[in-house]
């Protein structure tokens, strides 16, 4: 009795585990495949987002140890809202590839980092990597790849920055590499169905965003001659989530520099830790005053935080936020509108930046 009990259970759990499955494959097709005018559209424009994240990252290819990588041999386009740019792997390794450097000269410089120092949005002769290997006349690599952290920064470094034999490596930390290095090893631990559904499905994320809609509504900042997207909600609570279990994810993050310290010590080759500040900290007192964010919100802890590391490990670090605030305050548009990105001015500030360091620094004559 008890085991026809049990079975007729499973029976039914098994059906409706199947009629489940079948209601979100037929939910997601539809999702896709419908026409527009019968899609709502919120589904319209996750499907448009998807779609454009997929292709922007047609180059990118799964890799064991960093996650994933730019495929070699790269030369196509990649559209958006903000931008039209051509993506060159000038530098093609076995099966990986790098925008690299424009003067074809040895390695002076190494730059590591996610999409900023990679220069998302603009073309090779704009990234700010290109900017200062003019202006300083030594070639400067552009080892960034996109959504990338400090986790596969180091590693990186390790295998194909330091083997080049620079002068010097900029490693480039921005605002949200602070999860970075969590998320890398909790996905390198399991299996990544959850970035696959990220980045494949209409109907998970929209059950993703169901508990956070109101972070999905986007405000049009505007504010002495600058102006971009801002979704207010969403940026209010990754401020607060930024201070959860703060200082267990920065002892992660502060590993892997430690370890990307030690390895150019090691090989005698100069370390500058470059700070990216995000938009949100450059316009912050604009943003604040529009808005009316509660003053509780510290957007500075992480960059405090960088700036102690700094100090302490007695290590070159440029803090880039002074720079990009004063022509900011010169009412340049230095960021995408929608991207977020440095646009082309915003890459200009950031080179001119750096080699005024270099220069401060005597780091030219390395």
């Amino acid at each position: 009795m008890m085991a026809a009990t049990i079975k007729d259970l499973l029976q039914k759990g098994a059906l409706v585990f199947g009629a489940t499955l079948f209601a979100l494959v037929l939910a997601e097709t539809f999702a896709w495949f419908a026409p527009d005018q019968l899609v709502p559209r919120r589904v319209k424009d996750l499907r448009d987002e998807l779609e454009r994240k997929r292709n922007a990252e047609s180059f990118i290819t799964e890799d064991r140890d960093l996650l994933f990588k730019i495929k070699p041999n790269q030369n196509f386009l990649v559209h958006h809202p903000d931008y039209t740019m051509r993506v060159v792997t000038h530098l093609n390794l076995p099966e990986i590839g790098f925008r690299g450097g424009i003067l074809g000269g040895p390695a002076w410089g190494a730059a590591v980092g996610d999409s900023f120092t990679f220069a998302q949005g603009v073309d090779d002769q704009s990234m700010w990597t290109s900017l200062l290997s003019r202006s300083l006349g030594k070639e400067v690599i552009n080892f960034g790849v996109p959504a990338q952290g400090p986790a596969q920064y180091t590693r990186i470094l390790k295998r194909y920055a330091l083997p080049m034999r620079p002068q010097i490596v900029f490693y480039g930390f921005y605002f949200n590499d602070l999860d970075s290095a969590v998320r890398f090893h909790r996905t390198r631990r399991g299996i990544p169905v959850s970035r696959y559904l990220r980045n494949y499905s209409v109907v998970y994320n929209l059950f993703q965003s169901g508990d956070r809609s109101n972070d999905q509504q986007t405000v049009f900042f505007k504010a002495n001659g600058v102006e971009f997207d801002l979704q207010a909600e969403g940026l209010r609570r990754n401020l607060e989530r930024q201070n959860e279990k703060f200082d267990d994810r920065w002892d992660a993050v502060s590993q892997e520099i430690d370890e990307a310290i030690k390895a150019s010590n090691a090989v005698g080759v100069t370390f500058v830790l470059l700070y990216f500040p995000s938009r949100w900290e450059v316009y912050w007192e604009q943003i604040q005053r529009q808005l009316n964010f509660p003053k509780s919100l510290d957007i500075d802890r992480l960059h405090r935080r960088v700036l102690e590391y700094c100090g302490v490990k007695k290590i070159n670090c440029l803090d880039l936020t002074p720079a990009l605030k004063q022509e900011a305050d010169q009412r340049k548009q230095l960021y995408f509108r929608t991207d977020g990105h440095w646009n082309q001015e915003g890459n200009r500030v950031v080179a001119e930046a750096i080699r005024a360091f270099i220069a401060a620094k005597g780091f030219a004559n390395l």
